[in-house]
């Protein structure tokens, strides 16, 4: 009986860990809403005139728009980034660790925050069109 009872309690422990959501806090995603405007801001001004070459990384960019201040990059060291060029124009965003569930996303052309995407828990893919946003 207390095998049973214990392979029961093992069962409910699993169980409950596997449903486990994460818990997104709302203060961390304004702080890095806040943040992510002003990186935004720095990819869109590298993509508009800059001309980065085609085909350059998420990474390379990143770095290539934060050259004049490393430090625009620090609030997102426990998250994944994208970048996407369009027109002429940066999105960036703003993914779990892992890049499975999106978070933030940011047009740099506009002056607000463009996508609270962590509220709606969708996956790890563009939202915004920079023709839309960038008028």
């Amino acid at each position: 009986m207390k095998k049973l009872f214990f392979i029961f309690f093992i069962i409910v422990l699993v169980m409950a860990g596997c449903g486990k959501k994460e818990k997104i806090d709302e203060k961390e995603m304004s702080r890095l809403g806040s943040a992510l405007t002003k990186l935004s801001s720095a990819v869109e001004s590298t993509v508009r005139y800059k001309k980065p070459p085609k085909g350059i990384s998420d990474a390379d960019l990143l770095k290539l728009a934060t050259q004049h201040d490393p430090k625009l990059l620090e609030p997102f060291s426990k998250y994944t980034l994208k970048v996407q060029q369009e027109n002429r124009h940066g999105i960036v965003l703003v993914c779990d660790k892992k890049g499975k569930r999106g978070l933030l996303e940011d047009a740099g052309c506009s002056r607000a925050m463009d996508a609270n995407l962590w509220r709606s828990k969708a996956s790890c893919k563009f939202t915004l069109n920079a023709d839309s946003v960038c008028r």
